[in-house]
């Protein structure tokens, strides 16, 4: 399952979102909203743009104190007035503030790495006390790793169209060729589907619960992660999901309901919920388990029958991959045995799919109408659950039984596997530069909600693609 980060860039990279020292020229300059830590925008206190106006985080309105220009000489500029440090100061703590323009290397800011870092002092733009809070003042601090460094800045328009990936080349994305992910949390049910919400800066993921009722129907709850304060907390009860996808226009939350057997949208606001697709010709599908979504809005999601539970099949026995766009389902394919993982290359050209009882993934030319070509076979890999690709169109196809995460050159060379817990079910990248591979995994319930499921993450040398 993928990710929101349809509005908004992936976090700032020196290769993509530039400035001066980065050579991006004038005709590039971007304009709009820079968002840091807890999805807040950086912001001119009180609208007001007298010389030593203090910069600070809030909550993102529109309004003109947030819309900031990236200038192809370095300067980060807003109500006419440049980012500046107060005093051009190289202390660590001194105040950020908006100033007149006057060229110094106070006001001159470089986007690396995810960070911004000021030319008169070499140290980043800070969010004092590692705050997300409304109010948090912005300063100068060493540069460092954290979440309250990492900035995201208005589109240049060097993304590629409808994505949010620099430009290449890329290297191996493994630190190693067999990593082990790190636990965030555990004692949940049994997690699935995460994506990652850039705006918000924050993870949704689905824990879901045992069967219940006179049909035995699992049903789940979408959880959302924040990073920045390491908590949990249920976003939307009762949403009988499994896998998620973020929609295009950043507004909602695409689920594979397998309570209703339908594919349901989430409006991130109102959390009002929309039916997406409710059955094929007439008949009611299994259980949508896995979902992505194309830049025209195409959403494919796969059907096997694991949480049809005591339902009647109404799939003859199929087991199916399809895709909805402007409200029609199309069937794309009725012979792969409990179709799971499904993902798009970073191009949008081509559409992956783990077959989790036939030991195949496989591959299928996208057409520029959201349609799919013939089959074929991508690579051999038995048991396959969810799954993600990242920028550079590795494919990351995770086998539920050993808790491991397969990664897959675009030409289907196997590069090395990420350990995590016992029995994997799914990933997604995320973070503010995109480099975060968030993974659920843990041990499923005997009965009575006992599963013990945790959220993982590792960070790779490629950010990935969110869809």
């Amino acid at each position: 399952m993928k990710t929101r980060y349809v509005t908004r860039t992936l976090a700032v990279a020196a290769a993509t979102l530039a400035v001066a020292a980065l050579g991006v020229p004038a005709a590039e300059a971007a304009t709009g909203t820079i968002t840091g830590i807890g999805g807040k925008c950086v912001d001119v206190t009180d609208g007001n743009s007298a010389n030593g106006t203090r910069v600070q985080l809030w909550s993102c309105n529109g309004g003109a104190a947030q819309q900031w220009t990236v200038a192809d000489d370095g300067s980060i500029r807003a109500l006419g007035k440049c980012l500046d440090v107060a005093g051009a100061s190289t202390l660590n703590g001194a105040k950020v503030q908006v100033y007149d323009c006057n060229g110094s290397g106070a006001q001159r800011w470089t986007a690396s790495a995810g960070r911004l870092v000021n030319a008169g002092s070499g140290k980043c733009l800070d969010a004092t006390g590692v705050s997300s809070a409304d109010g948090t003042p912005l300063q100068i601090w060493s540069c460092s790793t954290g979440a309250n460094q990492q900035w995201t800045l208005p589109s240049t328009g060097t993304t590629p169209p409808g994505g949010p990936c620099p430009t290449g080349p890329f290297g191996n994305p493994l630190p190693s060729s067999n990593p082990t992910a790190t636990k965030i949390k555990d004692g949940y049910n049994f997690l699935e589907g995460p994506v990652w919400d850039a705006a918000s800066q924050t993870l949704l993921l689905t824990d879901m619960h045992d069967g219940s009722g006179p049909q035995n129907v699992q049903s789940s709850d979408i959880l959302r992660f924040t990073p920045s304060t390491n908590t949990f907390a249920t976003f939307i009860a009762n949403a009988g999901s499994n896998g998620l996808a973020l929609s295009r226009d950043g507004k909602s939350v695409i689920a594979a309901t397998h309570d209703q057997r339908s594919v349901s949208a989430y409006d991130l606001v109102t959390r009002q919920r929309t039916t997406l697709a409710a059955d094929y010709q007439g008949h009611l599908f299994n259980s949508p388990n896995d979902v992505t979504v194309g830049a025209d809005g195409t959403v494919y999601f796969t059907d096997p029958d694991f949480q049809r539970a005591d339902r009647p099949d109404q799939m003859s026995g199929h087991t199916d991959v399809f895709r909805v766009k402007d409200g029609v389902v199309s069937l794309i394919d009725d012979s792969i045995r409990e179709p799971n993982g499904i993902e798009l290359s970073p191009d949008g050209r081509t559409l992956y799919v783990g077959g989790n009882a036939t030991g195949k993934i496989y591959r299928y030319p996208v057409d520029a109408d959201g349609s799919t070509g013939p089959r074929s076979d991508f690579a051999s890999l038995g048991g396959t659950d969810g799954g993600t690709v990242d920028c550079a169109g590795n494919v990351y196809q995770i086998t539920f039984s050993d808790g491991k995460i397969h990664v897959f050159s675009p030409s289907g060379q196997a590069l090395g596997t990420i350990s995590a817990g016992r029995n994997a079910t799914n990933a997604a990248f995320g973070g503010p530069d995109g480099r975060t591979l968030y993974i659920t995994s843990g041990n499923p319930s005997a009965g009575g909600d006992t599963g013990n499921y945790g959220l993982y993450s590792i960070r790779l040398n490629v950010p990935g693609w969110p869809y």
